[in-house]
């Protein structure tokens, strides 16, 4: 009976899990973890499943322009997408401007044309890629949602097997007292 309440090796494969080597790190539980306070994929000020009651409060452009400092100029890199929206800006700018001023146009025109195409290409990647981590972060979503319900199924059937062992032992039981 101790057996049946643990389960054994057949329970363990039902859920994916096995003690081989070839299936370390690849059961569900070690995509389920918590975010840090130092993950910057992260909200800032979002609360890991807890609801506060408390009213957003909204902030102005000079609240705004305070909050700034001159160490976040230094790690402006490791924000999500800001690298690749500067790159493709630099590159737009670059090929833009440089084409304009190769056609013959005046070099403050050229320049002018190289600094839009800079804000524009940085604003449109940035834009991009922040479509992409939404949607990245949607199919994760519905990927966990989908183990989840899917983990809850193999519980299930863990259970079902479970009462059918212990059923055929009673059974077995019952036809051992009976002789």
């Amino acid at each position: 009976m101790a057996a049946d309440s643990q389960g054994n090796g057949d329970d363990r494969e039902l859920l994916g899990h096995s003690d081989s080597p070839a299936s370390a790190g690849k059961t569900y539980d070690s995509f389920n973890y918590p975010a840090t306070s130092e993950n910057i994929n992260s909200l800032p000020g979002a609360h890991q499943g807890k609801v506060s009651k408390q009213q957003p409060t909204y902030a102005g452009l000079f609240d705004a322009l305070r909050s700034i400092q001159l160490g976040d100029f230094g790690e402006v890199h490791k924000k999500p997408c800001t690298r690749e929206g500067f790159l493709t800006g630099i590159g737009a700018g670059f090929g833009i401007g440089g084409i304009r001023a190769i056609l013959g146009a005046p070099i403050f025109t050229a320049c002018s044309w190289a600094v839009g195409a800079f804000v524009f290409g940085s604003f449109a990647m940035h834009e991009y890629c922040q479509q992409k981590r939404r949607m990245e972060k949607a199919g994760i979503q519905r990927i966990n949602a989908a183990l989840d319900e899917k983990k809850l199924e193999l519980e299930r059937k863990r259970e079902e097997i479970r009462k059918a062992r212990r059923k055929a032992k009673e059974e077995a039981d019952r036809q051992k007292a009976g002789h």
